[in-house]
């Protein structure tokens, strides 16, 4: 079988980079980039397997040695992510972490997320209108850092290094590089001091449940601690961040969904979900063989760098009735696919639920606003740190 080849790596705007994809998976399951090497996998229950898979890991360390980034505090961070890491280790931080993140504690983040929001809604209102990805770019770090127990004052602080840290699960320019480990450098450094005070001084968050934490007898390590909080707030904040502008985007485009989230609220949950096929802001996870295996009818070696592709998975004909048509209610039927944008596996999202919060609260507030999209959604400019999103949302009343 001839694999298409494409080159994906050298195509700098989402847009194109989202036709191009959908494009290719219309002619066969996979691709391979011309620039890596990496073989794009297109198609539902290719990756749903590959999820799941033991002869596939995440990542590893297999994106920096194609960077160069031999050594250094950004290589010994991400190398010690649950990201980068399968098997025991993997499956121990995963325990641990999962005693601290529970649902219960997620779900009383709520109320914090939409205040939030609240705060941006009421200045857009009192404005006339604004832009609604600037208005709600950071409301996830501002999530996070209030699950975390980070002070409110060091919340900018955080931002930047944050945002100067997304792009390291994706190929970097040598400039993004420089910046990731000057970032990574000063974001260690303040969280273990936080880390230092919370084990003399605990308060009701996740910085001083992680520490905690215990499964048989086991605890996590100073370290181990410094770098999993690192994890969360690199993980989850451009990822969240350019979510909720795809989705907003996509139901501004159709103000009577935006219009049944404010006549039936339980609708909610299965229509953010339907947002999240249909215009997913993370277009693929990054996975590694390590051991030989067939994918789609050509054996991978050992090495091989993946792509399972949730952006064309989401378009599956095989999978989904009227892939191409937004259907609000979709999720509510009990046959509906699986969503794959959050993974699946030992990888699957730690933060889906904190994720799905915030975007629904996000979804509530410019509900309750009922706006008018100012500005053509074709035309429209985009932008990709990690995740994919309109750069600009303007918003009329």
């Amino acid at each position: 079988m001839m694999e298409p080849k494409v080159a994906a790596t050298a195509v700098t705007d989402p847009r194109e980079w989202r036709r191009l994809m959908l494009e290719t998976a219309s002619r066969g399951p996979t691709a391979i980039d011309e620039d890596t090497g990496m073989v794009y996998v297109l198609r539902h229950r290719d990756i749903e397997r590959l999820l799941n898979e033991p002869r596939v890991h995440g990542v590893g360390l297999s994106l920096f040695d194609a960077m160069g980034i031999a050594g250094g505090p950004l290589r010994e961070w991400y190398g010690a992510l649950m990201f980068t890491n399968d098997g025991g280790r993997h499956d121990r931080l995963r325990r641990l972490v999962s005693k601290a993140f529970t649902p219960r504690a997620v779900e009383r983040l709520r109320p914090i997320a939409a205040a939030r929001v609240a705060e941006h809604v009421s200045a857009l209102r009192q404005a006339g209108g604004g832009d609604l990805v600037a208005a709600f770019a950071h409301v996830p770090m501002h999530v996070m850092c209030a699950l975390l127990g980070v002070p409110a004052a060091a919340v900018p602080d955080f931002i930047a290094w944050v945002d100067a840290l997304s792009p390291v699960f994706l190929f970097m320019e040598p400039d993004q590089i420089t910046r990731a480990e000057t970032a990574i450098t000063d974001l260690l450094a303040y969280v273990r001091e936080l880390i230092e005070q919370r084990s003399h001084a605990p308060a009701d968050d996740l910085m001083t449940a992680l520490i905690r934490a215990e499964h048989d007898g086991d605890r996590l390590t100073r370290d181990e601690t410094v770098t999993m909080v690192a994890n969360l707030l690199v993980g989850g904040h451009d990822t969240t961040a350019s979510q909720i502008g795809c989705t907003l985007l996509t139901l501004l485009a159709r103000p009577s969904a935006l219009a049944e989230v404010r006549s039936r609220p339980a609708a909610l949950a299965s229509l953010v979900s339907e947002t999240i096929r249909f215009e997913p802001g993370i277009s693929f996870a990054p996975r590694t063989v390590v051991e030989p295996i067939e994918i789609c009818g050509i054996e991978r070696q050992a090495g091989t760098m993946l792509a399972c592709t949730f952006l064309t998975a989401n378009r599956d004909p095989e999978v989904w009735r009227d892939p191409d048509a937004f259907v609000p209610r979709r999720f509510d039927e009990p046959d509906a696919p699986r969503l794959l944008s959050f993974g699946g596996g030992p990888h699957y999202c730690l933060g889906a639920a904190l994720a799905r919060t915030t975007l629904e609260e996000a979804v509530r507030g410019v509900a309750e606003l009922a706006p008018a999209l100012a500005a053509d959604p074709e035309t429209m400019e985009w932008s990709q740190v990690l995740g994919r999103s309109p750069a600009k949302l303007p918003v009329t009343f």
